[in-house]
């Protein structure tokens, strides 16, 4: 696919995808989901990537759903977009990975969620779905539904309580309020909020600390463990990680972490 509506970049380990409508502040349209989509589960499918990294170009991170498509649905003018489940092994195992946006949980690799400006609507939604959340000091954002005429969408209404509690969740949620990037820190729902300008050297920082100090079969356990246990009980989550633990233990990483540590070295992970 050529790109038109994002930017994607791949170095040293780290691959960044870009909104790229920064004169509509990267609104959502249906070309700039599908090439998203096609750059993260292409950086997923590189075995040179190790971490990726989601932002926005410009001055917002995503303004939510285009406003001239949102105007042709409630003029009756365009049908509600159908979705397309993304095609990648972990949404076809599993129907809870097969969500607009849910597919990300489904990844091997951390995704970090760079957000630079404001995240509304779909655009905070879609942050819900990122492993990591790191803000720009000037970021808002904000589910803002109910102040246009909806309710809550894409998931968010079983992501969020999950991520800031239930209290908190119903606050967003009820009152479709932006809220600032400390705001969101001291709720949970980002984790590092830095300077407009040193925020994608501080996700990239974070993606490279991951992609060279983190063994990356490690790293896709987690996420898969983490993940498919918010559906499960403790008896299988106990299971699960034992089964996990005794593969790693199997692992040329593990015995690569091991030398590394007795030899005061860095490690080289290589995946297997």
């Amino acid at each position: 696919m050529d790109f038109k509506d994002i930017v994607y970049e791949q170095t040293a380990g780290v691959a960044v995808v870009a909104y790229n409508r920064p004169e509509r502040m990267n609104a959502w349209n249906a070309r700039m989901g599908d090439e998203a989509r096609t750059a993260i589960l292409d950086a997923e499918n590189d075995p040179k990537v190790r971490a990726i990294i989601l932002t926005g170009s410009g001055r917002a991170f995503c303004a939510g759903a285009d406003m001239q498509a949102l105007n042709s649905i409630a003029a009756g003018n365009e049908e509600i977009p159908e979705h397309r489940p993304a095609s990648s092994r972990a949404s076809a195992a599993n129907p809870n990975y097969q969500g607009r946006f849910s597919w990300m949980l489904g990844l091997k690799k951390p995704v970090i969620c760079a957000i630079n400006g404001p995240a509304v609507g779909m655009g905070f939604a879609i942050t819900l779905y990122c492993d990591f959340r790191v803000a720009a000091q000037s970021a808002r954002m904000g589910l803002i539904f109910p102040r246009r005429g909806l309710a809550i969408e894409f998931g968010s209404s079983w992501m969020l309580p999950r991520i800031v509690g239930l209290t908190n969740a119903m606050d967003l949620a009820m009152t479709g309020r932006l809220i600032d990037a400390n705001e969101a820190q001291r709720l949970g729902l980002v984790s590092r909020v830095v300077p407009d300008g040193e925020l994608m050297t501080a996700a990239r920082a974070l993606a490279e600390d991951l992609a060279t100090q983190c063994t990356p079969l490690g790293l896709s356990h987690i996420k898969r463990l983490v993940y498919g246990h918010l559906f499960t009980d403790l008896a299988t989550a106990l299971r699960e990680d034992d089964e996990a633990t005794a593969e790693m233990l199997r692992s040329e990483d593990f015995r690569e972490g091991i030398r590394a540590f007795q030899e005061k070295r860095a490690a080289k992970f290589t995946g297997r």
